[in-house]
């Protein structure tokens, strides 16, 4: 089955990474890309050789895969705009790549006879040319209609891609799960610089200290499984260190300091 072109409205860093890499599936080739910014959507389509649309219409008319990588708010509007745009949706399939959102922000293009489906990387995207190839090692996650859902695994199953779905009631509770994983651990990352620092290194010394420490914990974590990977005070019952911890902590610091030890407890007694 060939859906290509496939379109993507935004050419922001999810839009041009994503069609970079599902572009190695033969039936996902030829990447269009519509932008507020017509310069954005030139350079996207330059850097994944597709080309750039000139209006909603045209994308909407020649592609029956339409990838939404536009910011959450923007999804449920620019929706309503294709929905909206003159062109029979019907049989087409139009994904949102959101983390925090459902499907359901696509009703209306459903209501105008699209398939609709969210499908989300488990990866922080943090460039739009220099982040694709890492998609390989991301897990999706997809919620929706079964007919684009199908279609979405089926596109993984042939790049290698893990994928699992979800119920469109849970979709908040995965994207909160995502940010503990990911923007929170950046978080602990600064605060624990941050306290390196108050030792007399700079902060930009603090973190490059740490980054062996993080990096070596963040592999064990993944190949071992939190319980086996997990050392320090809580993991050998050491009260009396954690207690030093403590004291010389104040603030935000001392409880989250607090209340990811009792997690570690709770991990350590599974052991």
């Amino acid at each position: 089955m060939i859906l290509a072109p496939v379109g993507f409205v935004g050419a922001g860093k999810v839009g041009c990474s994503l069609a970079r890499y599902l572009q190695r599936e033969p039936m996902l080739r030829r990447p269009g890309f519509l932008s507020k910014s017509a310069e954005h959507a030139r350079e996207a389509a330059e850097f994944c050789e597709g080309f750039a649309y000139e209006s909603l219409a045209d994308l909407a008319r020649d592609c029956r895969l339409i990838f939404l990588t536009v910011p959450d708010g923007a999804i449920r509007e620019v929706a309503e705009e294709l929905a909206g745009c003159g062109v029979d949706l019907a049989g087409k399939i139009v994904v949102h790549c959101s983390g925090a959102t459902s499907s359901e922000a696509l009703s209306v293009c459903r209501d105008a006879g699209a398939h609709v489906a969210s499908m989300h990387p488990l990866y922080a995207v943090s460039s739009r040319f220099d982040c694709w190839q890492e998609l390989g090692h991301a897990w999706f996650t997809l919620e929706g209609d079964d007919e684009a859902v199908c279609v979405l695994e089926a596109a993984l199953d042939g790049l290698g891609n893990k994928h699992a779905r979800i119920d469109a009631a849970d979709k908040v509770r995965y994207h909160a799960a995502a940010v503990m994983a990911s923007n929170l651990v950046v978080g602990l990352y600064h605060e624990a610089a941050a306290q390196l620092a108050a030792c007399g290194l700079s902060q930009s010394d603090a973190e490059a200290a740490l980054a062996a420490l993080f990096l070596g914990n963040a592999e064990h974590v993944a190949h071992d499984g939190c319980t086996a990977a997990l050392t320090g005070p809580a993991a050998r019952g050491d009260i009396q260190t954690i207690e030093a911890h403590l004291s010389c902590l104040s603030g935000d610091d001392r409880q989250i300091y607090q209340l990811l030890t009792n997690v570690l407890y709770r991990i350590a007694a599974q052991r």
